[in-house]
């Protein structure tokens, strides 16, 4: 069985994904984050991610025409990394759900 897959949604300072990283990321319990998105391209959370060696993506409202196209755009990065788990790591990853 191959490892479990986690991708991270966040747009802030990244502490909680940082504790997941810290716990459980490439540990004994096969558990793997496999991205780490954001709506801003500034989040310490992306910073957090790449120092890991996690990819990372930015999804800003900007650069689609409408919500349900970013929302589309986030599901398709999503399932292109085979995510068991979706995370929303912080107060603010809530505006890229």
């Amino acid at each position: 069985m191959g490892a479990f897959r986690i991708v991270v949604l966040a747009s802030g300072g990244g502490t909680n994904l940082q504790a997941i990283l810290d716990q459980l990321h490439g540990g004994d319990e096969g558990i793997e984050v496999v991205g780490v998105g954001s709506d801003k391209a500034d989040a310490m959370a992306l910073e957090r991610g790449g120092k890991a060696g996690v990819e990372t993506a930015v999804f800003p409202a900007s650069d689609h025409a409408d919500r349900k196209a970013r929302d589309a755009a986030l599901g398709d990065w999503i399932e292109e990394r085979q995510a068991d788990l979706v995370v929303l790591a912080g107060v603010h990853a809530a505006a890229l759900a």
